[in-house]
């Protein structure tokens, strides 16, 4: 049942004349008497989704749309007392009284012209209708009805009357919303824009010059439409006040206030930024002027659900005098703006303009994963562009824009595709205009059974397709593309895979690609578009690389050689090609040789540039393409003399802090003392001994004292830790010199702490580089029947490192077997169980002597495996080395058991390592 009495009315203006004001409410009641109980306007310390799921209240909506039509011809004590019956709680009596207001489309309702009885509900919504009331009032007195306070708040709106960046009338844009105290606090609430809704922009103004490919052709037009919006009930005060000013700034509920003009000129937020949980980073404002090329625009996305948002724009175009020269829809104003993900989380929005004009901007968006009937794409933000002050000419249009969108995004993940080397939706290649675009698999695809490709767009005013600048390759499951731009300037590039039944490809990502580059790269050769490597032929009759696995092959060496290894009569050929490259030259350049199953072929190149390896195999049916390579020469630059190393500078000489007088001469002594020792433990004790004294003129002289014992231990803490060694000690030390501004007093100690810490990275980067090798590599090198001197060696070198003497490795088949072992014998895990401290120095000089004639690249050319063992081998020995390089030049290097040595340390370094062969 209803209460007898009535609850109280407020306004933030004098609703009635006899209202009076109350200084601590902001507002006007109907009689100051006990309106002590009444709080304050603070902001409410919860949230809205802390206190309210609107799945928990279906109940009590459910009553709402239930109320019968007879109600409206009773009075509202009556409609009330219906729709807070059996609710004791203030959620649950608003909540219902939202609801029954929003479910009621007062401009489709049949209500008489006449003016109804002043006591039935129904005069209430005639009034509103004919606009002699409003919703705000409605709500004030139906929760008067509810004794539930409530306040009627007055102020100016962003609403449909408003155009973004428009100076805010009194009259034009007043508007009327309520809060109403929920357990204690002021919540907002707006029933009007929770009922209708009034979209679209103002045709007589603005012209439509571009539209996102999912904006449907009228979703956005201007119209007035009936539906419950959640977004008005117990609406975040962060919220509401990018739509609503009240005349009152204490009913913000805001800590910070909000200043008018502020409010004028702030971005133009909608309901979807807040229900998407997005942060706007960049700009503040609603109009932003462009001097320059282009505008940007930059959004946070919360990362949980960032992959699952979706967005589009509207671009149009202020309809002037000048409008002649407006370009049609269709003429390149869909490729002036680029809307990408910058990061997963980011969303990141560059505008650009053909011409000085004026613009508006309207992005919006929507959760993929929300399937209720009528969600669609809604306003997230709108802006105003004002190029008016350009002085940019000439201004490209972006290369074009894809409907996916840019960067990796859905259509990548439910292709099972995820980045591995560029996340963004934009690429800036080195200065050679390069570039290599990784993808692993999320679900185990097999890229050999679909059908990948590549397309390079060129921008500009006229764009077109740039032929032979894309190769691409399965390594290891991932699937990489190697790329080049021609020249400066921006292009798109954009992936489509095409599976078992699909009609026609799909497009899976795109990138926009803008290259700085100084000079002009040369095309890949030609018919070389399909995937690079192994073909199914080659497969099939179960043929075998023996030495380049990879489709791709970059080499600074004149002689490229290439093994396989052939089974049964079949016959093969391999052919050269490239821009450099004709008929007869080409036989000239390869050289063959057989030796029992085993083919070699030797290339030449005759100059920098891209080359076309192509294997041919014949089966007694016609040749059949068996193998293809890109192989990308640069013929080596001697190397450069290594720089000599910058000695560590000197530490200038400390000051001598001044101690002053008023401090007693042996205190005062101590603490000098201390310092000259550095002896902190003395300072700190000094240090307590004059505080304790209570002395106010020592004050200046505990902050000197303090500083100098900060400095004492901070150089403590770097010293031990870059002793020891440990890198997590070392970032912590340097972390706190840093905050205490002591790395300026302690230049010799933050430098060697900075050098160990590079080391120590450099030397845990290999260790992964090794350990991130698959079980596949480490088979092929362990595959091997004779392996290449460079591999062998390696190998040797490695198994020296964790303990097992050359002489028993110098039979492959024992190294074999060590590559083979499982478990904690398993070279993998020996090698992440290695502590660097406990190899003997003359071993690890023995494994450098071992890989010495080697180079990386020699090494690499015969197995990409072999060359991460090759690189772990010899960052490691360089760290030895570094580290003992007072004693190094006495010590002989060692790869042998036969020598026997009194170190410890070498015992027991080698009594749990030594090989065990089953």
């Amino acid at each position: 049942m209803v209460a007898p009495d009535l609850g109280r009315l407020l306004a933030t203006y004098q609703l009635v004349p006899t209202f009076e004001r109350s200084d601590r409410h902001h507002c006007f009641i109907d009689s100051l008497e006990n309106i002590d109980n009444l709080p304050a306007p603070v902001p409410p310390p919860t949230t809205k989704q802390q206190i309210f799921d609107v799945s928990k209240y279906s109940h009590v909506d459910d009553r709402a749309l239930k109320a019968p039509k007879g109600l409206h011809k009773q009075p509202l004590s009556a409609l009330v007392e219906y729709l807070i019956n059996g609710y004791n709680d203030d959620l649950s009596k608003i909540r219902v009284i939202y609801r029954w207001i929003t479910a009621q489309p007062i401009d489709q309702l049949n209500i008489p012209k006449r003016e109804p009885s002043q006591s039935h509900t129904l005069f209430q919504l005639w009034r509103i209708k004919h606009r002699k009331g409003n919703y705000a009032q409605l709500v004030s007195l139906l929760c008067r009805f509810a004794q539930l306070p409530c306040i009627i708040i007055h102020g100016k709106l962003k609403g449909s009357t408003y155009d973004v960046g428009e100076h805010l009338d009194d009259e034009q844009h007043y508007g009327e919303w309520n809060a109403v105290l929920v357990d204690g606090y002021w919540r907002f609430i707006n029933a009007y824009w929770g009922t209708c809704a009034e979209g679209g922009s103002d045709e007589t103004q603005w012209e439509c010059v571009d539209k996102g490919d999912e904006v449907k052709g009228d979703s956005l037009n201007k119209q007035l439409f009936y539906a419950c919006d959640e977004n008005y009930f117990l609406t975040e005060p962060d919220q509401m006040i990018s739509t609503h000013f009240p005349t009152e700034p204490a009913w913000q509920l805001k800590k910070d206030v909000v200043t008018e003009e502020q409010f004028q000129t702030q971005a133009f937020l909608k309901d979807r930024f807040y229900n998407l949980q997005m942060k706007l980073e960049f700009p503040k404002i609603c109009i932003v002027k462009s001097a320059g090329e282009e505008i940007e625009l930059q959004f946070q996305l919360p990362e949980d659900r960032a992959i699952n948002l979706d967005f589009q724009y509207l671009l149009f175009r202020l309809k002037s005098a000048s409008s002649g020269n407006l370009p049609s829809v269709t003429d390149l104003y869909d490729r002036y703006v680029f809307l990408q993900r910058k990061k997963p989380d980011i969303l990141h929005i560059r505008v650009r303009s053909p011409v000085k004009d004026i613009f508006r901007f309207e992005l919006v968006g929507k959760d993929v994963t929300i399937t209720e009937p009528g969600y669609d794409y809604d306003w997230v933000a709108v802006y105003k562009f004002d190029f008016t002050g350009s002085t940019a000419t000439d201004v490209d249009a972006f290369p074009e824009c894809p409907v996916i969108g840019w960067g990796p995004g859905r259509a990548a993940v439910e292709c099972g595709m995820a980045p591995m080397s560029h996340f963004g939706g934009e690429i800036l290649p080195a200065n050679d205009g390069k570039l290599e675009i990784k993808f692993s698999t999320v679900n185990g695809q097999d890229w050999n059974k679909m059908d990948i490709k590549g397309q390079l767009i060129r921008g500009g005013s006229t764009p077109e397709e740039v032929s032979d600048h894309i190769v691409h390759r399965v390594e290891n499951g991932d699937i990489i593309f190697n790329l080049t731009t021609p020249k400066k300037g921006e292009y798109a590039f954009k992936m489509y895979a095409n599976e078992e039944g699909d009609r026609e490809p799909k497009n899976v990502c795109n990138y926009l690609i803008t290259s700085n580059q100084k000079q002009d790269n040369t095309p890949f050769p030609r018919n070389f578009s399909e995937c690079l490597g192994a073909k199914e032929a080659f497969r099939a009759i179960g043929l075998k690389a023996l030495t380049h696995e990879s489709g791709y092959i970059e080499t600074g060496e004149e002689e490229l050689e290439i093994a396989f290894q052939k089974k049964g009569d079949i016959d093969l050929s391999l052919n050269l090609s490239g821009s450099l490259i004709h008929a007869e030259m080409a036989k000239r350049l390869i050289s063959e040789e057989v030796i029992g199953d085993k083919i070699t072929y030797k290339v030449r190149f005759p100059g920098n540039g891209n080359y076309g390896l192509r294997l041919m195999g014949n089966r007694g049916q016609g040749n059949e393409v068996m193998y293809e390579y890109v192989v990308n020469y640069k013929q080596k630059k001697q190397k450069p003399k290594p720089k000599e190393e910058k000695p560590i500078p000197e530490p200038e000489p400390a000051k001598e802090p001044i101690i002053s007088k008023d401090v007693p001469n042996d205190l005062r002594k101590k603490i000098k003392r201390a310092i000259e020792d550095q002896n902190d433990v003395e300072l700190e004790i000094a240090i307590e001994d004059l505080k304790s004294l209570g002395l106010p003129t020592a004050q200046k002289d505990i902050e000197t004292a303090e500083i100098e014992l900060g400095v004492m231990k901070t150089k403590r803490e770097l010293n031990e830790a870059t002793e020891v060694r440990d890198m997590a000690l070392i970032k912590e030390a340097i972390s706190k010199a840093k905050r205490g501004s002591y790395d300026k007093r302690l230049p010799t100690e933050m430098a060697l702490a900075k050098a160990m810490l590079e080391r120590l990275r450099n030397i845990t980067k290999l260790m992964h580089a090794v350990l991130s090798l698959d079980q596949k590599t480490i088979a092929e090198i362990k595959g091997y029947q004779n392996p290449p001197p460079a591999v062998h060696r390696v190998m040797m070198a490695t198994l020296l490192i964790l303990g097992h003497w050359e002489e028993e490795t110098e039979e492959w088949r024992n190294v074999q077997i060590a590559l083979g072992k499982m478990g904690k014998d398993a070279i993998k895990r020996k090698i992440q169980e290695l502590k660097i401290d406990d190899i003997p120095v003359d071993v690890a000089l023995g494994a450098r002597d071992l890989i010495r004639d080697f180079t990386l690249d020699q090494v690499r050319m015969v197995s990409a495996g072999g060359a991460t063992f090759y690189v772990w081998v010899k960052g490691l020995t360089e760290e030895i080395c570094q580290r003992n390089k007072e004693i190094i030049k006495d010590i002989r290097p060692r790869t042998s058991r036969r020598r026997r040595s009194t170190m410890m340390s070498e015992k027991s370094f080698y009594s749990e390592r030594t090989m065990s062969y089953d």
